[in-house]
């Protein structure tokens, strides 16, 4: 037996999968670059925390690991009685897990997602004294006349006019980190979902740093919430604040509420003693919390057409409510929307790329597979 060869082919990684991780690589090479050298030039390198979400690694491995032996333990079950020895169990194992493709395809986001989003937050903590807030009330001005001179919370507060309905949009508001959580994972995880996985990966890395950070220093704007703060007029949207603090004050007295508000509250006093911490920093346009659940829909889309449906109600609640809560103009959800759809065609056009030569190869190895003899 040639042990070398045997070897080799242990360990050698699919070309697909070693290319598009290079450029994911690259991608977090060049945002962990790019955010040091601003911080740097600004004068705010303290701010530069890398660590800031490491405890999310943790948590992510424990429920991948728990996750996979619930469902291998189940699988197991339902082998045939003659199956059911430690010679399967170990070739299940390295043939799901111990292998170096999916290590690879696995373990290199895994890794490095974390340290991405502590970067990510580390810029936003500081976006005012990179580039002070200047475009609120121009969007402000920008949503009136999108909306034939109307405010759009004014449209949103009409329509979903209770207490009741405000605290169902606040809910879903909060779900986004879940639910954003739990489908990164469920892709990294993945590994099998080939094409489509990576058209999510290099999506999701390419509009943090695009749309995330490049543009929300670029587009630098704090949001209705914070507006009479920014910009010294109350009289916008006072009214707008004042009405969920009255549906605030209905669930006063039990677990339900605004809970946005006390967020907000948390984001000034971060932004007043230019802290930086898990969540924190101000950015209205664009809105991140709109192009994740855009995203979110994009590929939900492409992977099954019942979670599409799902992520395209999500992403409808999350447009809505960052307007009815007072976070975003409504303009800043457009913006994202469209922005997200353009970098996830630029996405499928490389993963496109990237997987075509493997594609090529594969043709090539039919057409000059030999023909069987008939008769």
């Amino acid at each position: 037996m040639d042990y070398v060869a045997v070897l080799r082919r242990k360990i050698e990684v699919d070309g697909a999968i070693l290319r598009g991780n290079i450029i994911l690589m690259a991608l977090f090479a060049t945002q962990a670059a790019a955010i040091y050298l601003v911080l740097w030039h600004n004068d705010l390198l303290n701010h530069y925390i890398p660590s800031l979400y490491a405890s999310i690694l943790i948590t992510s491995l424990i429920i991948v690991v728990f996750v996979k032996s619930v469902s291998y333990s189940l699988r197991y079950l339902g082998y045939d009685d003659g199956e059911r020895n430690l010679k399967r169990v170990k070739d299940d194992f390295l043939k799901g897990w111990i292998n170096v493709n999916y290590m690879v395809a696995f373990l290199l986001p895994m890794v490095f997602l974390p340290t991405f989003i502590s970067l990510f937050s580390s810029l936003k903590s500081v976006v005012h004294l990179i580039h002070p807030f200047y475009l609120d009330e121009f969007l402000m001005k920008a949503d009136r006349f999108i909306h034939f001179g109307i405010d759009p919370w004014r449209i949103t507060h009409a329509v979903f006019s209770t207490a009741f309905l405000s605290v169902v949009l606040n809910y879903f508001y909060n779900l986004w980190f879940f639910i954003m959580f739990s489908y990164v994972l469920w892709m990294v995880v993945n590994v099998h979902f080939n094409q489509k996985r990576m058209r999510f990966l290099l999506t999701f890395i390419m509009i943090w740093t695009l749309i995330g950070s490049f543009l929300a220093v670029l587009l630098s704007s704090a949001g209705p919430c914070f507006y009479g703060d920014v910009v010294g007029d109350k009289t916008v949207y006072g009214p707008l604040m004042d009405i969920l603090r009255s549906y605030d004050k209905q669930y006063e007295s039990s677990f339900f509420g605004i809970f946005a508000l006390n967020t907000q509250n948390m984001l000034w006093m971060d932004y007043l003693k230019n802290d930086t911490n898990i969540g924190s920093g101000i950015s209205a346009m664009p809105s991140m919390h709109v192009s994740v659940a855009a995203l979110l829909y994009f590929s939900g889309r492409d992977v099954n057409k019942y979670i599409g449906y799902g992520m395209g109600i999500f992403l409808v609640m999350i447009q809505i409510g960052s307007v009815h809560l007072g976070w975003h103009y409504a303009v800043d959800g457009y913006v994202s929307i469209f922005l997200t759809w353009l970098v996830w065609r630029f996405a499928g056009w490389l993963v496109k790329r990237i997987y075509k030569e493997d594609e090529a190869s594969l043709n090539n190895q039919v057409q000059y597979q030999p023909q069987e003899q008939i008769g």
